[in-house]
């Protein structure tokens, strides 16, 4: 074949493919364009929520209050020793002053130099430069894209044929699910207490959600009092649990437990994340890792957060949601719900420590994060060491835990008559938003960083628990 015929051949591919690249960087201008260049501005600019210190971490003793009070109210546990035991610890409770001090963050051209906090969080407000978005919507859109497609078009199939009878769901231990949901998973931070040794209850953990978010079958965004689970500390079994004061099933309390998690707690770890990122140019000379996870996570909060939303009229359409998540907004009422109400001080975790293997890991890696983040700070910059840790350790191991706790979506009954709507969603969240997003070409764990930060925090992680350690993610990408 000659030159001059193979150009002949090549030459339409080549020019259908130009135009189209061309058509989507038109397209992501377009988007950048609307959602970032007047609405938002840089970390050093005065008026960015992230400018400002991080909101503070709400105090035990008023959280536990609020708690007390609903938990009272509604008869939570309100005649055992464990009400009295909580205001017992509200008067001991310290906070690790120690840790809090290595978190601090070395302000840089403006970020975090000032002394005034934030009011509360904010998942999507950083500016992303339209070179910085469109990258991400090159090498990190498609393939999250692909994630959710691949995801929600085998949940379709799966659900016919189990409706037809033509495939069999794997069976469930719901109550042990629950447990593992509330022991296993960042909403273990809903740790209230458990009764005495020797309590003639047996071991008993109390999780109470106080002020809790939930959208009922109607797709009405409702609120109520106290959400309170039971869980057996030595069984790691369901006992019971209460809505106000109503008894609810074991499958009404999963509904709930997992909804709860990927709208409204989980969130609150994208939105701190944004007080341990920094994409200033300049740290292209000093830390570059650091700079180019500052632009993944960014770009990641805003596809959770702004571009979400606009897939739920997809998935009416294909019959995997109802009509109507799409025009009453109860889904981002509860994003906000969440991120607004913010992080209450949960030390008393710590006691779960011999029976959550999230706990025991989390606890111990904290402080090794921390002293290495003391040792390295000079290279992180307008670092919060809270944030940072946040958003990238435990954001990462709570979808790594989203993933292993919920092994199948088909266990969230959508046809329940009081929450199946709110399985619907969680369904579609399993399959499509907890995973890994494949086929990145950068690195995003700490155990394949040549940074020493990353290295050193996975060494040591390793050594806990290597299982976890090889999930812990650098940045938010998923």
């Amino acid at each position: 074949m000659s030159s001059i015929q193979f150009i002949n051949i090549a030459y339409p591919a080549i020019a259908t493919v130009t135009l189209l690249a061309a058509y989507y960087v038109i397209y992501v201008f377009q988007r950048w364009e609307v959602e970032f260049s007047a609405s938002r501005v840089s970390r050093n600019h005065k008026s960015c929520p992230s400018n400002k210190q991080r909101p503070d971490i709400t105090e035990f003793d008023k959280v536990q209050g609020q708690i007390l009070a609903q938990a009272e109210k509604h008869e939570a546990f309100s005649k055992c020793e464990l009400i009295a035991d909580v205001k017992e610890k509200q008067k001991n409770l310290r906070t690790n002053n120690r840790l809090h001090e290595q978190a601090k963050p070395i302000p840089h051209e403006g970020i975090l130099s000032s002394e005034e906090k934030a009011e509360k969080l904010d998942m999507d407000h950083v500016y992303i430069r339209f070179i910085d978005f469109l990258w991400g919507f090159i090498f990190i859109g498609p393939m999250s894209y692909f994630l959710w497609k691949k995801g929600t078009l085998i949940l379709s199939i799966r659900q016919y044929l189990a409706k037809k009878g033509w495939i069999k769901v794997p069976e469930c231990d719901i109550d042990a699910l629950i447990a593992t949901l509330v022991l296993e998973q960042s909403q273990v931070i809903h740790y209230f207490a458990k009764t005495k040794k020797g309590s003639e209850l047996g071991n008993v953990a109390g999780f109470f959600f106080s002020d809790f978010p939930y959208v009922d079958n109607d797709l009405n965004y409702c609120v109520a009092d106290l959400f309170a689970v039971d869980i057996d500390l030595d069984t790691k079994r369901f006992i019971k649990a209460k809505l106000d004061d109503t008894e609810l099933t074991a499958s009404e309390t999963l509904i709930l437990l997992w909804f709860n998690t990927v709208a409204a707690q989980h969130v609150k770890l994208h939105a701190m994340a944004n007080w341990g990122i920094n994409q200033n140019e300049s740290l292209k000379e000093t830390n570059p890792f650091l700079q180019q996870n500052g632009v993944v996570t960014a770009m990641y909060n805003f596809f959770g957060y702004s571009t979400f939303s606009n897939f739920l009229k997809i998935w009416e359409n294909q019959g995997l949601l109802s009509e109507g998540w799409s025009e009453k907004n109860c889904l981002i009422k509860c994003f906000n719900h969440g991120i607004r109400e913010g992080v209450g001080q949960h030390g008393n975790i710590v006691e779960l420590v011999k029976y959550s293997r999230f706990v025991n890991f989390s606890v111990k890696v904290r402080s090794i994060f921390m002293n290495e983040f003391a040792k390295h700070k000079h290279l992180f910059p307008g670092i919060d060491g809270e944030a940072f840790f946040v958003g990238t350790v435990l954001h990462s191991l709570d979808h790594t835990l989203m993933e292993w706790n919920m092994v199948d979506p088909l266990w969230l009954d959508i046809e329940d008559k009081k929450f199946g709507k709110m399985a619907e969603l969680g369904r579609i969240v399993r399959v499509g938003f907890v995973e890994d997003v494949p086929c990145l070409y950068f690195n995003k764990r700490f155990s394949g960083s040549k940074h020493p930060f990353y290295q050193r925090v996975y060494e040591k992680a390793a050594k806990i628990d290597k299982d976890l350690a090889d999930n812990m993610d650098t940045c938010i990408i998923k």
